[in-house]
């Protein structure tokens, strides 16, 4: 559902027409697009292209993303736009993408990254990290860096002209490059002119379960979901008409969010509860996230759990995380 991001800021930016390519394993999310119509991208003209995860050539799934974008080649050159935005689905923002456009022409830039600034309070894995001159200019790039300092740290989203993207990616394919900022931005940084915009508003990227757990946390923050779902516009999705929340006598909750459709007869606090969920007399819920459907049973106790789809959890149980390594349990799971 991160994907609710991306679509729900070029919504409000004003762009009608998104191409998005699946991975595999894309059923749930063809189910969640569907025509596209939350996002106001069921259209005559432009509108929700959706493409399979599969290569031009006739090798199965594509391989990476140079791949993936050369197989939408015939969509780029069908559209009439100018620029193009590019963004992956594992960053959480809203963003208004007329600044970067509008950035991205002052500068005469050839592509224009998105970056934001981070001093980790641990360790970050694996992420692209981007020197930038006082000019606005990408200087270096580093690949898979381990941080422990502060850094400028790449979005995966970019602006680039249309007829540009096409050119560059027929010469990344015809020389069988693979990774776009290793292959084309860090080898080609002296050819082409990289523009770097910094994200000054909220973002967190979501690599791994714990990024998750607290990206849903830091929702519980009123500024952050002021940032998040107002000042830019809101985050529209596939919309559920489910009963509202019922709340038993006893039922205690504090500073959480709770779904409609949910049933709370005991103690939650700190947390995130999605629809249906079902929640027993004297269970306390604590710091945790609970998806669609769970069951917690009499007298349970979480604590820093992060549970998938249909968890049920029997009456009595106690389980306990810490901060940085949340409890997780698989979807269907039964304790």
């Amino acid at each position: 559902r991160l994907i609710d991001f991306p679509l729900s800021s070029m919504h409000n930016s004003g762009i009608t027409s998104v191409g998005v390519i699946a991975k595999s394993n894309y059923q749930s999310l063809l189910e969640h697009l569907g025509s596209g119509k939350e996002w106001d991208l069921s259209r005559k003209r432009g509108g929700l292209f959706i493409f399979p995860p599969f290569s031009r050539l006739a090798t199965g799934i594509y391989k990476n993303k140079i791949e993936a974008l050369y197989g939408i080649l015939t969509f780029l050159k069908k559209s009439s736009s100018n620029y193009v935005v590019i963004t992956d689905c594992d960053a959480i923002s809203n963003l208004d993408w007329q600044k970067p456009l509008n950035y991205h022409i002052e500068q005469k830039a050839d592509i224009t990254i998105l970056y934001y600034r981070v001093e980790p309070k641990q360790e970050i894995k694996n992420e692209t990290v981007y020197q930038v001159s006082s000019e606005g200019y990408v200087t270096d790039i580093r690949i898979n860096q381990n941080i422990k300092e502060p850094c400028n740290i790449g979005t995966n989203m970019w602006v680039t002209g249309r007829k540009f993207l096409i050119s560059m990616l027929q010469d990344a394919f015809a020389h069988n490059l693979e990774n776009i900022e290793r292959d084309i931005f860090l080898k080609k940084i002296d050819q082409y002119k990289i523009a770097a915009l910094k994200i000054d508003h909220y973002i967190r990227k979501v690599n791994s379960i714990c990024d998750f757990f607290h990206a849903n946390m830091d929702i519980l923050n009123p500024s952050v979901r002021e940032d998040l779902f107002f000042k830019n516009g809101p985050i529209y999705t596939k919309v559920y008409d489910t009963v509202p929340a019922k709340y038993g006598k006893n039922a205690i909750v504090k500073n959480s969010l709770i779904s409609g459709g949910c049933t709370i007869l005991g103690h939650v606090e700190n947390s995130i509860l999605f629809r249906g969920v079902k929640v027993g007399n004297g269970a306390r819920i604590s710091n945790s996230i609970i998806m669609n459907n769970c069951n917690i049973g009499e007298n349970v106790t979480l604590n820093y759990v992060l549970a998938d789809k249909n968890v049920v959890i029997n009456n009595s149980r106690m389980l306990m995380g810490y901060d940085l390594r949340p409890i997780y349990l698989s979807k269907g799971s039964i304790v």
